[in-house]
């Protein structure tokens, strides 16, 4: 017994995402499948020495990899194509932000500069150190 139908579908009727999922789900299944069968034929007529059949099974199992390389790069530029559209949709240009006044500059200069020269008064201190030490023990 078939649950409710989905309105503006035929009932029974799977959704269009759900479809896509099965049809990929079963694709990948095909392609294992077809890669399983062309690597037991190619085992197969090596172990009976058939070279020609080998070279034939390696090829068409070269050739289903080439199909899958090239569709997996058209996806990923149509999926670019698609991502920028969202994201400048998403990034619509917000209002101008204000330049910083001059003292906040000034105020930023000043404060890496203490930074720095505490950074530079702990190593002086740290080479001193370790120098006073050298010279006691020596």
């Amino acid at each position: 017994m078939r649950g409710p139908a989905v309105p503006g579908r035929a009932t029974g009727a799977v959704p269009g995402r759900y479809r896509g999922a099965v049809r990929a789900q079963q694709l990948l299944l095909a392609g294992a499948g077809a890669a399983g069968v062309l690597t037991v034929v190619a085992t197969v007529a090596a172990a009976l020495g058939w070279w020609w059949l080998v070279v034939l099974a390696a090829m068409l199992l070269l050739g289903g990899i080439l199909l899958v390389a090239l569709d997996a790069d058209r996806r990923v530029r149509a999926l670019r194509t698609v991502v920028r559209a969202e994201l400048a949709k998403v990034e619509a240009p917000a209002a101008p932000r204000p330049a910083p006044a001059g003292e906040d500059v000034v105020g930023a200069v000043r404060t890496l500069q203490a930074q720095y020269t505490g950074r530079l008064d702990r190593l002086q201190d740290t080479v001193e150190q370790a120098l006073r030490s050298r010279d006691g023990r020596g």
